[in-house]
């Protein structure tokens, strides 16, 4: 039997969440990521995030039900972008370095533009990968490793190739540097790294 007192519930968060503003759920995001960098997922909770916005508990549970909805809705945009990466990629194709290193680019630019996030993920693992977006995201890792370092590469291309992955993740360590100037200068190293030139100069 479905409880009678749902709808009334349903109808007093409308009305906590009608008075706040309409871009609540990314405020609901953007605080609740603060939270979990600055003390972790596990210890950050509904009403935390509530306080941190000056809003009730109800209001915040109108737009997420769980701790889980909100990391997934920040995690669920990077596994989209990786998702067309991956099929552009696919459907390019990756013969040479100078095609590896557009994917390396795409992939750069998607770290910065949600390095506060990685930074996050990589921090607090155990938390994060609460995240029902994780086996996408795995998923995606292996298939950018397996394209870029395909097994028909001689041994040092695939070498150089995987080093630069490595060389990507500082992108995440570095969070005071402004992505403008960090970004020119991780290119440089991947490209120092796949032995290939800046086609710009």
């Amino acid at each position: 039997m479905i409880p009678t007192t749902w709808p009334e519930e349903r109808q007093s968060m409308a009305e906590h969440a009608k008075d706040v503003a309409p871009d609540t759920a990314s405020r609901i995001r953007e605080v609740a990521l603060e939270l979990f960098t600055r003390q972790g997922y596990e210890k950050t909770s509904l009403r935390e995030i509530a306080a941190a916005l000056g809003i009730t508990k109800a209001a915040v549970y109108y737009h997420y039900r769980s701790k889980v909805d909100i990391l997934d809705d920040l995690l669920r945009p990077v596994a989209d972008e990786e998702e067309k990466i991956l099929a552009d990629s696919r459907a390019a194709g990756l013969a040479g370095p100078a095609a590896r290193m557009r994917v390396v680019e795409r992939y750069i630019d998607l770290l910065l533009c949600h390095r506060e996030l990685v930074a996050y993920v990589m921090n607090d693992i155990t938390g994060a990968s609460t995240s029902r977006m994780v086996p996408r995201l795995q998923g995606h890792d292996k298939e950018l490793m397996s394209l870029l370092a395909e097994a028909d590469l001689p041994l040092a291309d695939r070498v150089r190739t995987l080093s630069a992955i490595g060389v990507i993740m500082a992108v995440v360590t570095m969070p005071d540097v402004p992505a403008a100037e960090l970004r020119p200068l991780v290119l440089d190293v991947v490209r120092d790294v796949l032995g290939i030139r800046d086609e710009s100069e």
